[in-house]
């Protein structure tokens, strides 16, 4: 079922108002959004009226509405009618989330129609045309903090809906360093107490240590077992593999004496995050569901930096006078064979050579679609709150910070790494 209404794939139909150099004055952005991204579209219909409201001619030559439908579900019959609808009016690219039953659809539709999709879901396993990855990939920076950790024996908890990249890489590295991997899926989980009996057999087996690979909400569901079960205490670490450590519950975990680890992709001390938040957190929840009681997620921040990409894209074309109007009448999806847009190809060009300053930091692209030249900060929960601790990137892979000094909080030696030096051997006691 489909129901007309704000929703998660965005997409960029053009309207015939045109200038004299054949470039459209009024852009009419199309999207699906689904049923959980109520957050995420709130920051879309945002980010569009930030870039409509800027008073800068040259940042703002030409004017974005938007169109959206909301799908209720992710099967293949109602992405497929959805997709098509927003086709038929002349779309020329897409914004959206897709899970794993809609992926293949959506990116079988993209690649045979040279329809370009923005995405800030999980990046895909496999090199695929007309997609762009807002999403970085935790691999490189997952696998280096495992090295500076030193793990060789724990658990991996992961969900197959975000694929299987980091599955591969993990397994991979556990055959070439010798460590000892238990693998468990989760992802097919739907009793929260399933959670807590699979980390009882695993305590059973002296494991104390967790890499969690899932969405936030998952997450979430795991580490409230973690607590009723009582495995936070001393000795127990969990990292997170999720870009946004802010935004899961963990202070029940870390009051146990646990150590938790995890990532953030937004940076508070960035100026254009610190920008946004102030004009974010003023507007009205009625007009913004979710924009002043729940904290930011980092999927809608992705989402606000993707219509940044899409302008700059779009304004890149229109100084290049690159005709990209639609006359007639858009063509049939479904058309057997497939036929592609002409425009689609410099489209997807010109979002890939985008490189722009968002809240998610640098963005830009290789030539399959994915992030490169990012920072990922790494987190550790710490007395008074989670507290950076250092950053990966893929020059100097993972950076610690080393703190500089002992404050008073450390009158707790829980989670926390202390060197101490006599005149006897070093000694190093890890919590």
């Amino acid at each position: 079922m489909r129901r007309r209404a704000h929703a998660s794939v965005l997409l960029l139909p053009w309207l015939v108002l045109q200038t004299q150099a054949g470039f459209p004055n009024q852009i009419n952005i199309g999207g699906l959004f689904m049923r959980s991204t109520v957050q995420e579209h709130s920051a879309f219909r945002f980010a569009v009226q930030l870039y409509n409201t800027n008073q800068n001619i040259t940042e703002k030559p030409f004017h974005l509405n938007y169109n959206v439908d909301n799908l209720e579900s992710s099967n293949s019959f109602s992405v497929t009618h959805a997709f098509c609808s927003q086709f038929s009016r002349g779309v020329y690219a897409i914004f959206g989330f897709y899970d794993r039953r809609s992926m293949n659809t959506l990116t079988s539709f993209c690649g045979a129609l040279h329809t370009s999709f923005i995405t800030p879901s999980f990046p895909t396993d496999t090199d695929v045309q007309f997609v762009l990855q807002m999403r970085p990939s935790l691999r490189g920076a997952l696998l280096s903090l495992l090295a500076h950790y030193k793990w060789e024996k724990f658990v991996y908890l992961y969900d197959t809906d975000r694929g299987f990249s980091i599955l591969q890489a993990i397994m991979e590295s556990a055959v070439m360093n010798n460590w000892q991997v238990t693998a468990r899926s989760v992802g097919n989980i739907v009793d929260p107490l399933e959670y807590r009996r699979i980390i009882e057999e695993m305590d059973r087996r002296q494991e104390k240590r967790f890499l969690i690979d899932c969405e936030v909400e998952r997450i979430n569901s795991i580490l409230e077992q973690v607590v009723v079960s009582g495995k936070n205490s001393r000795g127990y670490h969990y990292i997170l593999a999720n870009l946004g450590f802010s935004n899961m519950s963990l202070d029940k975990v870390f009051s146990g004496g646990a150590n938790i680890t995890g990532f953030q992709i937004i940076s508070p001390d960035s100026p254009i995050v610190q920008q946004f938040l102030q004009r974010w957190e003023r507007l009205d929840e009625r007009e913004f569901p979710e924009s002043r009681n729940t904290p930011l997620k980092y999927t809608s921040a992705l989402t606000h930096d993707a219509i940044l990409v899409i302008a700059e894209a779009f304004r890149y074309l229109r100084r290049q006078r690159v005709d990209i109007s639609r006359r007639g009448s858009a063509g049939d999806c479904l058309a057997n064979p497939a036929v592609p847009w002409s425009q689609g190809i410099d489209i997807e060009r010109a979002l890939k050579m985008v490189q722009v300053q968002g809240m998610t930091g640098n963005i830009q692209f290789d030539s399959f679609g994915r992030r490169l030249n990012y920072t990922i900060d790494v987190y550790e929960m710490k007395p008074g709150g989670a507290r950076k601790i250092g950053y990966w990137n893929e020059h100097e892979k993972f950076v610690y910070i080393v703190e500089q000094q002992v404050t008073n909080e450390s009158s707790s030696v829980e989670n926390r790494t202390i060197v101490v030096t006599t005149i006897m051997p070093l000694l190093r006691y890890i919590f």
